[in-house]
């Protein structure tokens, strides 16, 4: 049976003793390829990373060898090879455990004219892992995959919902909170008043704040105890779409994450616990049993999740390219 959980809680630190050296340089090696920085040569990963160039050959020659990594014939530098498409494309397919809500991302999309996805929590980040693209505007696709930080349209002012005000403003510092377009929320203080409003409707809406002339909405999807898991966010163009219009997007997106909260709690298909869970003193009533409607519980306190952990790239109506690395970079669309 298909489970959709958030990440489970971090193991016990393994001795230094008990781990391998060269594996970690491998992936810390691996984790710097970007829809950015496709490419890479030796002594710009040594730099990166601070450590001799003649280790890094080594590295490369062995990921090479092993078909994770290619060498560019004309200019020397690696990309990423065939190996580690096939081992990506299978953990994309494996980590879809809501693949059985993809009738109601459909219907969405299509009653909408819309892209329509389901971001599993990921610590403070929201990672995509369904979705459903218009046909209209490819500037609006989010692929499945892309890392989504906090302030990248709807979906991230309802994952910070579920977040204490002061774990939302030390992120907000820690990180920085990137502009997208002229409309992004760019200070901890727009960005705290974003969430404060997604907490009191039970829904967020963001017009404009990632890609300009376009608009979000997003909803939680929780499980029986009323913990975050993940976030169903449309997105579409402004364009002759007033804004009733856009309420009742966002109305119908609420409706949709009830619906899936509600058949995934009753069938087991989406568990706890979350991590991603607001303190309990100030939740609505409704959030703790997704039979009812999907609510976002108001914080007060501090959270109980590592303050500082961080937001990742993303993509919502306002960015220019998505990625797959953490939400210190920036993403796309939705």
């Amino acid at each position: 049976m298909e489970t959709a959980t958030a990440r489970a809680p971090r193991p016990r630190a393994t001795p230094a003793a008990a781990r391998s050296a060269g594996l970690r340089r491998g992936l810390e090696i691996l984790g710097l390829f970007s829809v950015a920085r496709p490419a890479l040569g030796v002594s710009e990963v040594a730099r990166e990373l601070g450590v001799h160039k003649s280790r890094v050959h080594r590295a490369l020659t062995t990921l090479e060898d092993m078909g994770y990594v290619r060498r560019e014939p004309a200019t020397r530098r690696y990309a990423l090879g065939f190996k580690a498409l096939e081992i990506g494309a299978l953990a994309g397919r494996l980590a879809n455990t809501m693949g059985w809500a993809r009738p109601q991302l459909r219907a969405l999309a299509a009653r909408f004219s819309a892209s329509v996805s389901i971001r599993l929590v990921d610590e403070s980040d929201l990672l995509v892992i369904d979705t459903i693209e218009s046909l209209d505007d490819p500037e609006l696709h989010l692929p499945v995959g892309a890392r989504v930080p906090l302030n990248y349209g709807a979906g991230g002012a309802v994952r910070a919902a579920f977040m204490s005000d002061r774990e939302v403003l030390a992120l907000a510092r820690t990180h920085g909170l990137p502009r997208y377009t002229a409309k992004s929320l760019v200070t901890p203080q727009a960005f705290l008043a974003a969430v404060l409003r997604a907490r009191k409707a039970g829904r967020a809406v963001s017009d404009g704040e990632t890609v300009r002339g376009s608009f979000s909405v997003a909803a939680p999807i929780v499980n029986g105890a009323g913990a975050l898991v993940a976030v169903l966010v449309g997105s579409r163009r402004r364009e002759g779409y007033r804004a009733a219009q856009i309420q009742a997007f966002a109305r119908a997106v609420a409706e949709a994450a009830g619906e899936i909260s509600r058949e995934g709690a009753q069938s087991g298909r989406i568990a706890g616990p979350s991590r991603a869970k607001a303190p309990p003193a100030s939740t609505p009533a409704g959030t703790k049993n997704p039979g009812k409607a999907t609510g976002v519980p108001a914080a007060k306190g501090p959270g109980r999740r590592r303050p500082g952990a961080r937001p990742a790239n993303a993509s919502s109506p306002d960015a220019k390219a998505p990625s797959t690395r953490s939400s210190r970079g920036h993403a796309r669309a939705g």
